[in-house]
């Protein structure tokens, strides 16, 4: 009859469920335990981790509005590209911008009020304020310890491994210290407010710059809108109020920023026109005072209708070459900074050449204060010398070759123009010299007076069209939603117990688990069962007794050991039940199982039914039975296989009526080269024809292959098991020598089990 070895591994069955929920029930106590540690645990993060808080907003980037497009160009704005909102946001959170916000809100000091077990940051609604700085790195987030005395005096300390410093100082007095100083400045008001201020612990700590500018820039996070062209700004900080501020203040600086180039090229365009102004002025004050001069000296003369022709005509030509003169020289200044090797943004805008249209220096001016105001956006986060900022440049550097020639093409047409001019202004004065002397000289007194006048009034008009263009200049950012608090961020309390609580039984479930793998000892009957499905004929519970007495069955039987015994025995007339004598081998995987006490009280206990027993020693390297009868080893296997001593003399007698042994004998070295002698077969022969049962105690299989030599001329072989010591793996021993040498009937004892897991049947009850 072929032995099944393992039970069918289905993927899920009722077995499978019972064993789980058993394994559960087994170590409920694990899984209460990590839950109170996984909840404590969680509630006790909460308590000591710090709350960040959010904010949020949201900005607008429209389409630029161009400088250029009054003066040279009609041309409609464009929406701003994908590559330009994501420019926009490294402007926003670029070192410059974060590093003067926390110049602007003073963030460079955080204060704090400590706690017993914990410490909250403070912003708002501090007694006092700090000035000052430390001069050591090693103080950079160290706690200064304030306490206020009244409104007048305080105590500051600090003590670390580098500085231990103590003083009651006056507000307003400074605290001056090799490595650090700094004044504190008290708010009387809230200190009046609170009676009871003197208990309360503060304390301040110094940043240092990098490292919080660093912070910021990994708090604050930046994003485009996928619809739209709007930058979605958010930051976490401790101090809702402190966040919210914060987003405000960098959003404004922004913004600011974004309008700064404009302001600058209208407020040189200013500048511009004054020194023009300046210079108009004086040269008009200068005739006007001639002709009232020449008045003075000269009676009042009519120079005609012909004289009032040329004059009018004069004053036309005069203007108009003074208009051209001041193009011109807005022209050679434009031509300088296109020709100088600087990248700088346009240091004047040309709005005075709003009489000169042209297409091309429109769309290349367009052109060119772009790509500027993108390099001014790199610089922000660039260096000079990145790769992408000397892209720019090479792209402006460009740029500004091609509108050289357009430049250089606009002044050679004004140039041809004035000198047109200059050529119908010489044939004016060829005409006037022959007036006569005193009316040539009115005539060229009030024709300067006004040409001045006309300049003058020109750039009047042009200066206030300046001072109200500078007026319409507007950011091209502009907020949508301003700065407001989105509440706690983390940690989440929920989810904090959920992951305490899921954290704690997750562990229960690994502890469990690895207990398995590393701790996977056969305890009961059901362990054994579950690995498999050979029979198993007896399960023997724990004795002190069994530790100091081999012969339990005989000396004490009516304990439930000896009920045990009488189990085994009668499921051993079951297996195999034909063979007349019936060879029993006793085996283990490793010492220490219990492998020769089941032996010596399976042959006691057949022997008590009558049954003719012979109990053989066959563990030549560690023979116990000696001991356990307390006879001599002087004959016996050893002894008979060399020829020393026949059959009869090495069967001994015991005090157990009905039972025998043959001990090991003397020990000798090649022990294990006995066992294949054939006088051993010849041994085991002769024995069957005289007893009923031949008990084999062996040397344990997992050490050792004697076993496995006797095991062939066994009818039966027990493997032994110890409850709480032997692991699952042993069983696989078992199995492995079923498969490798054929053997038909193979049966487990499970000994030393707890009492506990003893079953009515199995030596569970007691016989009285």
């Amino acid at each position: 009859m072929e032995q099944k070895l393992i039970s069918n591994n289905n993927l899920f069955d009722q077995k499978d469920v019972r064993n789980t929920l058993r394994t559960i029930g087994k170590n409920w106590f694990w899984f209460l335990l990590f839950l109170i540690l996984g909840t404590a645990g969680a509630i006790g993060y909460l308590y000591k981790a710090d709350n960040y808080y959010g904010a949020t907003c949201q900005i607008l980037v429209k389409p630029p509005k161009d400088p250029f497009k009054d003066a040279l160009s009609e041309s409609l704005p464009t929406p701003p590209k994908k590559e330009d909102v994501a420019n926009e946001i490294l402007v926003f959170k670029s070192t410059r911008m974060i590093e003067e916000t926390i110049d602007k809100l003073n963030l460079d000091i955080s204060y704090y009020i400590q706690g017993r077990l914990k410490t909250g940051e403070v912003y708002k609604r501090v007694p006092f304020t700090i000035t000052g700085k430390v001069s050591d790195a090693n103080l950079f987030d160290v706690p200064f310890t304030i306490n206020i005395i009244n409104k007048d005096t305080y105590k500051v300390e600090i003590s670390n491994d580098d500085v231990k410093f103590s003083k009651t100082a006056h507000f307003g007095e400074p605290v001056v210290d090799p490595k650090f100083s700094f004044i504190v400045e008290n708010d009387s008001n809230i200190i009046k407010q609170n009676s009871r201020i003197g208990e309360i612990n503060y304390s301040f700590v110094f940043h240092e710059r990098e490292k919080l500018i660093k912070q910021y820039q990994f708090a604050l996070t930046a994003e485009k809108d996928d619809a739209a062209t709007v930058i979605k700004a958010s930051i976490e900080d401790q101090v809702p109020e402190k966040a919210v501020d914060f987003l405000n203040t960098i959003t404004n600086l922004y913004i600011e920023n974004s309008v700064s180039v404009n302001v600058k090229v209208n407020e040189n365009t200013l500048e511009f026109i004054e020194g023009q102004l300046r210079e108009v002025e004086s040269q008009l004050n200068n005739v006007e005072g001639n002709l009232e001069q020449f008045q003075k000296d000269k009676t009042t003369i009519n120079i005609g209708q012909e004289g009032t022709m040329l004059f009018q005509r004069s004053i036309d030509f005069e203007s108009e070459r003074a208009r051209l003169n001041i193009q011109l020289r807005s022209i050679d200044q434009m031509y300088e900074y296109l020709t100088a090797s600087s990248a700088d943004n346009l240091s004047i805008s040309p709005a005075i050449l709003a009489e000169t249209s042209d297409n091309a220096l429109s769309t290349s001016f367009n052109e060119l204060f772009a790509k500027q105001q993108k390099r001014t956006d790199l610089l922000f986060s660039n260096t000079p010398s990145s790769p992408r900022v000397r892209e720019i440049d090479i792209q402006i550097l460009n740029l500004k070759a091609n509108m050289q020639g357009i430049v250089l093409n606009m002044r050679k047409s004004l140039v041809n123009r004035i000198n047109s001019l200059n050529s119908q202004i010489g044939e004016f004065k060829t005409t006037l010299k022959q007036m006569p002397t005193t009316q040539r000289g009115l005539v060229n007194i009030n024709r300067n007076v006004d040409i001045y006048g006309q300049i003058y009034k020109f750039l009047l008009e042009t200066r206030a069209q300046t001072i109200i263009a500078k007026a319409g200049i507007v950011a091209d950012k502009s907020v949508i939603e301003p700065a407001y608090s989105t509440g706690l961020i983390r940690p989440l309390k929920t989810k904090t117990i959920f992951f305490g609580i899921g954290g704690g039984l997750a562990l229960a479930f690994l502890v469990i688990f690895m207990k398995g793998i590393f701790l996977n000892y056969i305890n009961t009957k059901d362990d054994l069962k579950s690995v498999t499905e050979l029979p198993i004929i007896g399960l023997i519970g724990k004795s002190k007794e069994a530790a100091n007495d081999y012969l339990i069955v005989d000396k004490f039987p009516q304990s439930q050991i000896s009920e045990a015994f009488r189990v085994v025995r009668t499921n051993l007339s079951y297996i195999n039940p034909k063979v007349q004598s019936k060879v029993i081998l006793i085996t283990s995987a490793m010492a220490g199982e219990g492998k020769t006490f089941c032996a010596v009280n399976i042959a006691c206990i057949l022997a008590k039914a009558k049954k003719k027993v012979l109990l053989l020693d066959l563990d030549l390297h560690k023979p116990k039975q000696a001991n356990a009868f307390n006879l001599p080893n002087d004959t016996g296997v050893t002894t008979y296989i060399v020829g020393k001593s026949t059959l009869k003399e090495i069967i001994k007698d015991t005090t157990i009526e009905n039972l025998q042994v043959i001990l090991t004998g003397p020990r000798t070295p090649n022990a294990s080269e006995l066992l294949l002698d054939p006088m051993m077969e010849q041994l085991l022969t002769e024995l069957r024809s005289f007893y009923d049962f031949i008990i084999i105690d062996t040397p344990p299989v997992g050490l050792l292959s004697d076993a496995l030599v006797v095991m062939k001329h066994a009818d039966l072989t027990i493997f032994v098991l110890k409850a709480g010591y032997s692991k699952k793996d042993f069983v696989d021993i078992a199995h492995q020598i079923v498969e490798k040498n054929q053997i038909k009937h193979l049966t487990f004892i499970l000994n030393n089990v707890n009492n506990k897991n003893l079953s009515a049947g199995y030596g569970g009850g007691y016989y009285a």
